[in-house]
């Protein structure tokens, strides 16, 4: 025989034994059958129900389907028509008259899933010696390979949240979590050596940014394992401890955290300098940033003394760090608070009030009473959120006491 010949016939075979599954499935759906298929006791020892036997038999012919289409994919493949091609439309027909196109049918004509029950049945009782072998076949493979049974919930609470975070860094980008320009630890190339021992045992930060005249000119990044002897006093401080400086990293603010994950995987540090769209520098981000997007917050021992970014009494009041993001905030209070000019806690404040806040400011936005009670250097540190009770008129800014 030639391959054509092979390929038609196995072809033959699989469409003929889905479409045996497929009068099968029609035939399930007529009512006798399925009221029938309730009933899950089969009539005596060594004999299958009749659900079982449905089962087992559109088990079976699937099973032949799908091999005799997968032998004829095999020849197929050496055709100009592609294997790619040939699998999908064999896939596609074997599914169509397997499953959707049967239960379609008896969806709109019934009175043929009615009219096929009767020898539906009969066909499948007839062939019940060959099904009580598969279905044994089926029971000691089951016994080998048993499957584990769901004891709860697929996922936990702890193993949901880190999925969300793992898809969330598609769309979060850099600029949502960097450490902002504000707050970076830097050091002037033309600092003393005395003067960088003394930030490095002050420094909770094992990488530090250094830059020339101010830090939207970054030269590069200096690992504080690089000093770790000589800030120690074990071995003699460097001649030149620029000489250690390494390469920095650049990213714009609106890389994803997905692609900075991939760029740290593959080596190119653990620290990137944020970049706005006129090369100024607008922030750092560092490794642990990304990772606690997926894991939660990562404590350390600088964390000690810290104060958290955020801090509840019961469901109605709120303590907040003012770099908390607004979809953060949103989630914690359950109201909608996106801005769509601004992204943080301080960010709202600024827009509320439309000039630089003060300590003891207070102000009501979206049913909750905002006092802003830390501000350093212009900047919203601390704000104290408040539900009020349902009803309370909205009122201006206002200075508190």
């Amino acid at each position: 025989m030639t391959e054509t010949a092979l390929t038609v016939l196995a072809l033959a075979v699989a469409f003929t034994s889905a479409g045996l599954a497929g009068l099968l499935a029609l035939a399930e759906e007529a009512p006798s059958v399925a009221h029938a298929l309730g009933d899950e006791a089969a009539s005596g020892p060594g004999e299958l129900s009749l659900r079982r036997a449905f089962h087992v038999a559109r088990l079976a012919l699937l099973i032949i389907a799908g091999v005799s289409a997968a032998q004829a994919i095999g020849w197929w493949i050496r055709a100009p028509v592609g294997a790619f091609w040939a699998a999908l439309v064999a896939a596609t027909f074997l599914f169509l008259l397997a499953d959707a196109l049967p239960r379609m049918v008896a969806s709109l004509a019934p009175e043929l899933s009615t009219a096929l029950a009767g020898a539906a049945r009969r066909g499948v009782t007839g062939v019940s010696p060959l099904l009580i072998l598969v279905a044994a076949v089926e029971r000691a493979v089951h016994r080998v390979l048993p499957t584990p049974k769901r004891t709860g919930e697929i996922l936990g609470p702890a193993q949901r949240d880190i999925l969300l975070g793992v898809f969330s860094l598609e769309d979060a980008t850099v600029a949502d979590i960097m450490t902002p320009r504000l707050d970076i630890a830097a050091l002037d190339i033309e600092t003393e050596w005395t003067d960088v021992v003394d930030l490095l045992r002050r420094s909770e930060h094992a990488r530090i940014p250094v830059y020339t005249g101010t830090l939207d000119n970054i030269a590069g990044v200096l690992r504080a394992k690089d000093l770790v002897g000589s800030v120690a006093g074990v071995t003699a401080p460097p001649e030149r401890w620029q000489d250690l400086i390494r390469p920095a990293q650049f990213v714009p603010e609106s890389k994803t955290l997905a692609a900075q994950l991939r760029d740290f995987q593959r080596g190119r540090g653990e620290l990137a300098i944020v970049v706005d769209e006129y090369g100024g520098t607008s922030g750092l981000v560092t490794m642990e940033d990304v990772l606690e997007e997926v894991v939660g917050e990562i404590h350390d021992e600088y964390d000690v003394g810290k104060a958290p970014a955020v801090e509840r009494q019961g469901d109605a009041r709120f303590w907040v760090d003012g770099r908390l993001t607004l979809d953060e905030l949103s989630a914690l209070l359950g109201a909608r608070l996106e801005r769509d000019d601004v992204s943080t806690v301080g960010g709202l404040i600024y827009s509320e009030l439309g000039r630089v806040p003060r300590p003891g400011e207070e102000l009501t936005v979206a049913g909750f009473r905002v006092v802003v009670e830390e501000v350093e250097r212009r900047r919203v540190q601390r704000v104290y959120f408040e539900r009020l009770p349902s009803g309370l008129p909205v009122e201006t800014a206002k200075e508190g006491p």
